[in-house]
């Protein structure tokens, strides 16, 4: 065996391991669901909290280090690639769609990779295997190596996380199989003008909205309730008046407050930390002011986002019913996220790595591929309830392919040569 096959080989080795040690942490959440540990409203609950507080604390102690001035140069490429490519993807799945009499739901699972849980989880593999250690910069350690790494997926999140929350329900709301024949939702009263809808914030999933099919706790209260429910979603929002002088920035800080979010603030806050000298020192140097009490609290609850959601995502596969998705529809998703976005991110980063428009940095390169690559989002399944359609096809699609996730070392394997070669292209070997 000649040595670059060798090489290629131990790679795909190593990715291969990482995305098992993935599949396998997906499968302990799915177990634990089926035997009942967990049901709907945990499922729910516990996803909200990853979302809403550890995920935000992830992003401070993550991104705000790497948030400074002359970093935020270099990494340019990392949102507007993962922005860029989101559209290309939506706009592939829609050409699918539109050829093939697809559903609706197809152009999002198109488009939507899981942004955070999986690409974290698999990276923090890849440092146990030594993969890591060959996109590390001279004089980089591994853990090093690791944080930028997270802190660079994180950012693209937040730019993945914006742009479904605004486009993603309005694409699968067309789609036919509302739930008329509920009588919950018969019942259940429709927001009205002047009314306050209940928000829904993700980044990568949230949990599921209502858990009447699911938990028999749930509709207990339901009917002991009454209306309790239905009148909730429609609260009236309180009458507060803003003083004349500031009556002009009501409209326009409310519609700015309208888009926010628990991880967007993180990224806020996280910005705010890192690109102000005074307030990085106090709260970012290890010799800070609040490093040792209030920094180190926030890092042991981000910490516990990663390996805790992918869990819950693999438990959410399991409560939720799915229905078969239809050969066709499942094909064409999983031939666009496993094949086409990567074979597309691997042409990108070969063609333009090296040549002087953007960072020559081999994990920012690295980043590059597997930004597009690997199966659609979970939050797909709460989008689908939060629009009211028929959420059976979705799970049984992303089942299918969490499944076939592994499939991502082949992809990190490719990546690696890729990235390697724009190397020697840059130092002329």
């Amino acid at each position: 065996m000649s040595p670059g096959i060798g090489t290629l080989v131990s790679t795909f080795l190593g990715a291969f391991q990482g995305s098992i040690s993935v599949l396998l942490t997906l499968l302990a959440g799915y177990i634990m669901a089926r035997r009942g540990f967990m049901d709907h409203k945990t499922v729910r609950n516990v996803s909200k909290l990853c979302t809403s507080l550890f995920l935000p604390c992830l992003l401070i102690e993550e991104m705000g280090p790497q948030l400074t001035v002359s970093k935020l140069r270099d990494v340019w490429i990392i949102p507007l690639w993962g922005l860029v490519s989101t559209l290309l993807a939506h706009g592939i799945g829609w050409v699918g769609k539109r050829v093939m009499k697809l559903p609706y739901w197809t152009i999002a699972a198109c488009g939507r990779p899981n942004s955070n849980a999986l690409p974290l989880l698999l990276l923090q593999s890849l440092e146990h295997t030594g993969v890591l250690d060959t996109l590390s910069q001279q004089g980089e350690s591994t853990s090093e190596t690791l944080d930028r790494a997270k802190s660079l997926i994180l950012l693209n999140a937040i730019v993945q996380q914006t742009f479904t929350f605004q486009f993603t329900p309005s694409i699968m709301q067309r789609d036919d199989g509302r739930r008329k024949d509920d009588p919950e939702e018969q019942d259940r009263l429709q927001p009205g003008p002047g009314r306050l809808t209940s928000v829904v914030q993700d980044q990568e999933r949230v949990g599921l909205l209502d858990d009447h099919e699911h938990d028999s706790e749930d509709s207990e209260e339901t009917r002991t309730n009454g209306y309790g429910d239905a009148l909730e979603n429609i609260a009236d929002q309180p009458n507060i008046h803003w003083p004349e002088r500031l009556r002009p920035l009501e409209k326009p800080l409310k519609k700015a407050w309208s888009y926010m979010s628990p991880p967007l603030i993180g990224a806020i806050i996280a910005l705010i930390l890192g690109i102000i000298p005074p307030l990085h020192k106090e709260f970012l140097n290890e010799d800070g002011t609040f490093y040792t009490s209030i920094t180190q609290a926030i890092e042991n609850l981000g910490e516990l986002f990663v390996v805790l959601q992918t869990f819950m995502v693999g438990a959410e596969l399991a409560i939720v019913p799915s229905t078969h998705p239809g050969v066709l529809a499942t094909s064409w998703v999983l031939i666009v996220r496993f094949l086409v976005m990567p074979a597309v991110a691997l042409l990108f980063v070969f063609a333009t790595a090296g040549r002087g428009l953007y960072a020559d940095d081999r994990l920012v390169w690295f980043l590059l591929i597997l930004i597009p690559a690997g199966p659609s989002a979970m939050l797909l399944v709460s989008v689908a309830e939060m629009v009211n359609i028929s959420q059976g096809a979705i799970a049984g699609y992303l089942t299918i392919a969490y499944l076939i996730s592994p499939i991502m070392a082949v992809v990190c394997s490719l990546g690696l040569e890729v990235v390697e070669a724009a190397a020697r292209r840059v130092s002329g070997v």
